[in-house]
């Protein structure tokens, strides 16, 4: 049985003790992303549990691995809008 938007989540839980983050999936979105960390390093990511018709899953990785960001800057954000728009304009060569 799949679940609706509202309760497709993902949590994640730290182990203090065992330095392990445990992962509850029950978004496509996520479980997909997951899936593939699992299938390229599945001496890292592991997936523990399923349930029966595979809706959800639950998944443990080092702690280490899990990461959060700062948000870009305005400033930052149009340098890089920029940079690519100079990437992709055409070489205009002199006849």
């Amino acid at each position: 049985m799949g679940y609706t938007r509202d309760e497709q989540e993902t949590s994640i839980v730290w182990d203090e003790a065992e330095q392990i983050a445990h992962i509850y999936a029950a978004s496509p979105v996520s479980m997909r992303k997951l899936d593939k960390l699992v299938e390229e390093f599945p001496d890292v990511y592991k997936c523990v549990w399923t349930d029966k018709d595979g809706s959800a899953k639950k998944y443990t990785v080092a702690k280490k691995y899990i990461r959060f960001g700062k948000p870009a800057s305005e400033a930052k954000l149009a340098a890089v809008a920029n940079n690519l728009k100079k990437r992709n304009q055409p070489v205009v060569q002199a006849v």
